[in-house]
């Protein structure tokens, strides 16, 4: 299979779409599909091999190891005839749909893709001044998937999304029924096995623990609009001053908007309770899901949510909004929904996790019996399902 990693060979962040390039990559791997890594060449309008600095990147992570990759086919494999296309390929710097299908037309390649959301498109006021430009280079990324052969959405919200929005842009519905199929990401953090689930007595033992200190908030996400650090930001500062907080909370994301940053900063300023780390290695989150006791994602909307499964993972509950990609997350139990909008529900919601004992131990209590998808169980669906129409 030909694999396209063109902008996380290059971005020097983790964020969920290149926590699942890295993750997808290694899981076909593991089950035994060969995989080979392009990039974009720009000059010719084509796709390249990979280069060995490139694929070396892509280690950092939990990436698949260099070494992994096969640059070159030794030995035909049905997955031969298909590119798979796991990145956002949107604006103005992109190669455009067209172009992406007459290169692979000329390789004689198939090309599924994985779709993580339509945000800018439903929300662009969160985009600010590129309302315009991000809803646009959106719009024509998401019509631009039309031309290809399959498209794999990472949550059954996500596929009705693009099924909308493919229908209201006039293309045959039978065709978009063909053409999109939900399959929801993997809720494994990679390269971790989850941790053993408590006994009753453990619980009870861990809240009496915890009642003597600090409550331990942890939340992941990139510092944006759309993750909603302000709302949290304000709920936090409320209950702070109305000395209804006695805990600590650290944000752990890269800086995204500057004006996102400058909001984090001015609450620092204020409470040595809330610290942020700008970057984190997946040592050093899987420290931190350990030494928290439940997450908060605030997020306004999300094509899947990957900070949520993973504090599932680990076994922490999880504040987050009901709607949505979130709210399918979340139905399974473990999470405790609000309306992240409202920063004063949002300061309701936290407060009453830290002190009601009985909803904490019930929601730790949720996890015991949750099945959990894993990345290579993702991966043998994914592949179960090209594989059908090769």
């Amino acid at each position: 299979m030909y694999y396209y990693i063109d902008h996380t060979s290059r971005f020097h962040h983790n964020t969920g779409i290149q926590r699942c390039v890295r993750a997808i990559a290694k899981a076909l791997i593991e089950i035994g599909i060969p995989l080979r890594p392009l990039v974009w060449d720009r000059l010719n309008n084509t796709f390249v091999t990979a280069s060995s600095p490139a694929l070396h990147h892509l280690e950092n992570w939990n990436g698949p190891l260099a070494s992994e990759w096969e640059a070159v086919a030794t030995s035909e494999h049905w997955s031969d005839k298909w590119l798979l296309i796991v990145e956002l390929i949107s604006g103005p710097y992109c190669p455009l749909p067209q172009q992406l299908r007459l290169a692979s037309e000329r390789a004689h390649l198939k090309v599924a893709w994985i779709f993580h959301d339509a945000i800018p498109w439903r929300l662009p006021t969160l985009y600010g001044d590129r309302a315009a430009s991000a809803s646009k280079n959106h719009s024509d990324y998401m019509k631009g998937l039309y031309l290809f052969e399959r498209v794999f959405a990472n949550s059954y919200s996500t596929a009705q999304h693009l099924t909308d929005f493919l229908a209201a842009s006039g293309h045959n519905t039978a065709k978009i029924s063909e053409l999109v199929t939900p399959l929801p990401l993997a809720t494994e953090f990679p390269g971790v096995p989850r941790p053993e689930a408590f006994s009753y007595a453990e619980i009870t033992e861990y809240i009496t623990k915890m009642k003597q200190r600090p409550f331990r908030l942890l939340c992941v996400g990139s510092l944006e609009p759309r993750k909603n650090h302000k709302s949290l930001m304000k709920a936090i500062s409320y209950l702070i001053s109305s000395g209804n907080f006695h805990g600590e909370l650290i944000l752990v994301g890269w800086a995204n908007n500057k004006i996102v940053v400058d909001l984090v900063c001015r609450a620092i300023d204020i409470t040595h309770d809330i610290k942020w780390e700008v970057e984190a290695s997946d040592q050093r989150l899987t420290e931190l899901y350990n030494w928290c006791d439940a997450t908060v994602y605030p997020s306004i909307e999300e094509g899947f949510g990957l900070p949520v499964a993973e504090s599932m993972w680990y076994r922490k509950p999880c504040i987050c909004s009901g709607a949505g990609a979130l709210g399918e997350l979340a139905s399974l139990g473990g999470c405790l929904t609000t309306n992240t909008s409202d920063w004063q529900q949002l300061a309701h919601t936290i407060d009453k996790l830290v002190k009601d004992s009985s909803l904490y131990c019930s929601l730790i209590s949720s996890f015991k019996g949750r099945l959990m998808r894993t990345w290579n169980s993702y991966a043998l669906e994914l592949a179960r399902n090209l594989c059908e129409i090769v």
